[in-house]
């Protein structure tokens, strides 16, 4: 598609920008799961050294039970409420989400070629556009039912990748 987005009917122009925001929201919600997987890297870590630190604490210091004891039960306490911490939570449904967004661009991705050649006609191409638009409210709110918080760094890096993605594959800017 090497031809300027302005020669685009409508239609084809508004799903364009639709297929667009569909492929920031897959690169956001990738870099979005990425960033909170390191903090439940480090939340396990956490755990694990607690635990370890506690059975190496009743090795060497039998008679402080209390200390040893705490640090297990704190290590026990950490991984029951493990899925209570709002990141882990979130990540579980960033991990879904994501899965979910990169499938439905997929079949977006197939379906323009439809949109772009005129194969479809005004009217198909609304009521698909606006089939993407309900998918993509549903997912998110399934996920997020609360609402996915955007971070801005996070963003503005999924909009470049969107873009690069998209002129790369398509030779639009």
């Amino acid at each position: 598609m090497n031809e300027n987005l302005s020669d685009l009917h409508r239609q084809q122009k508004l799903y364009w920008d639709q297929m667009f925001e569909l492929k920031r929201a897959v690169s956001y919600i990738r870099l979005y799961r990425d960033s909170l997987g390191k903090r439940v890297t480090w939340l396990g870590a956490l755990k694990a050294i607690a635990s370890c630190g506690g059975i190496a604490a009743w090795v060497i210091w039998k008679e402080y039970a209390f200390v040893w004891g705490a640090i297990i039960a704190a290590s026990q306490v950490a991984d029951a409420l493990k899925d209570v911490f709002p990141f882990a939570k979130k990540h579980k449904a960033a991990c879904e989400h994501a899965i979910t967004l990169a499938n439905l661009f997929i079949d977006v991705q197939l379906e323009w070629e439809s949109v772009f050649s005129g194969r479809y006609t005004d009217d198909e191409i609304m009521k698909r556009l606006h089939q993407l638009q309900k998918l993509q409210l549903d997912t998110e709110s399934r996920n997020f039912p609360d609402g996915l918080a955007m971070q801005n760094a996070l963003l503005d890096r999924a909009k470049r990748e969107a873009t690069d993605y998209l002129a790369s594959t398509y030779g639009v800017k």
